[in-house]
């Protein structure tokens, strides 16, 4: 049998057991579960507060950036062309069926596609920054958007979040989200100052009170570092004291 291997068992890890799947593209799939220490990263020093958005994926206070792929968007055509070519097949058919797989096979890819940008961008965070900023979005409700549904979807901002997460918490990193109703894009970064008229068309943040013009998402990025090391603060102190 044909055999694509992920990666190699880590010497001196304890087997747990083996899972046997089958996704709808009929790929079988054997997810091998062990038990390994994790060695933590080295420590850099370095603090990033990041803004996440549709158009730029990710943008850091320090310049970090990364463009959304938007995969969806790319197979869009192939997409369309396969779903038409589907319903044209009698149902119960073996056309039917090849056709049903093909459409299968590119949602598949688009899902793959996703998850080895996910797990290359939080590598590269967890490998860089100790320190990680960002917002606590309220992906369920933003999906409630017709407008921007399909965009944040493809964007997977929860898968974001979640692998960045665990991968911080193996490799001894610390990642603050900032509160979802922080005003994050809405205030100056340098005074303070709050624009409540800004929208979403609004790509460059100008400050009435200290005449500072800066990218919304900069500023938006310099904002969240600055509240989650707020918070991070707030929180250690208590204990901290308790301590003394």
């Amino acid at each position: 049998m044909k055999l694509v291997l992920d990666r190699a068992v880590p010497a001196g890890c304890k087997f747990m057991s083996v899972t046997v799947s089958k996704n709808k593209c009929g790929q079988f799939f054997a997810s091998v579960l062990v038990e390994c220490e994790v060695i933590a990263k080295l420590k850099t020093g370095k603090i990033i507060g990041l803004d996440i958005g549709i158009k730029t994926f990710l943008t850091g206070n320090d310049g970090f950036t990364v463009e959304n792929p938007q995969f969806l968007r790319e197979s869009q055509a192939e997409l369309v062309k396969a779903q038409r070519n589907l319903s044209r097949k009698k149902k119960g058919s073996s056309r039917r069926k090849k056709a049903k797989l093909k459409v299968a096979r590119i949602h598949n890819n688009i899902v793959n596609q996703r998850k080895t940008f996910i797990h290359q961008v939080t590598a590269k965070l967890v490998d860089e920054y100790d320190f990680i900023a960002i917002e606590d979005l309220n992906v369920a409700g933003m999906v409630k958007n017709h407008k921007l549904a399909k965009s944040i979807s493809d964007a997977s901002f929860a898968e974001f979040y979640s692998t960045l997460s665990y991968k911080a918490a193996w490799y001894g990193k610390e990642v603050v989200k900032v509160d979802r109703w922080f005003a994050s894009s809405k205030t100056c970064s340098c005074c303070g100052w709050k624009n409540e008229k800004l929208t979403l068309s609004d790509r460059v943040f100008e400050c009435l009170a200290c005449s500072m013009v800066k990218d919304r998402d900069l500023n938006a990025s310099e904002n969240i570092l600055k509240e989650a090391l707020r918070v991070s603060s707030a929180i250690r102190t208590p204990s901290e004291c308790q301590t003394v």
